[in-house]
């Protein structure tokens, strides 16, 4: 599980949300690779919570390895989703095994008052 948060941050249209703090880690199911980036790396079902405040109304989606996900999206000064993403494999040291990866991405320029994103492995 992992929760992690920005406030106060400008993000250009059609790009990742950065998640610049982490408040809760626990485990290894979930790690944070980058500012934007989590790495799911146990197979099962996760649950994806995701809230933000801006000046201005925006569109925020998930993404699961690159692709949209239609029903992680919302729209609005104050979006927010809850979705669940399967994932299929470990990820292991196996050369054919590779993680999961999401990310939250932001479709119109602008200021983030917060952001806010939970990822809890539920089976």
């Amino acid at each position: 599980m992992i929760e992690a948060y920005s406030t106060n941050i400008a993000v250009g249209a059609d790009t990742n949300i950065p998640f610049n703090s982490v408040s809760v880690q626990k485990g290894c199911t979930v790690t944070k690779t980058s500012t934007d980036t989590f790495n799911l790396n146990k197979c099962g079902i996760y649950m994806v919570s995701v809230d933000a405040s801006t000046g201005t109304s925006t569109t925020i989606q998930l993404y699961k390895d690159g692709v949209a996900q239609p029903q992680a999206q919302s729209t609005g000064i104050t979006p927010n989703f809850i979705t669940l993403v399967q994932v299929p494999n470990n990820n292991s040291n196996c050369p054919c095994s590779s993680p999961t990866t999401i990310q939250v991405q932001n479709t119109t320029a602008g200021t983030f008052t917060d952001a806010n994103i939970v990822i809890t492995k539920i089976i």
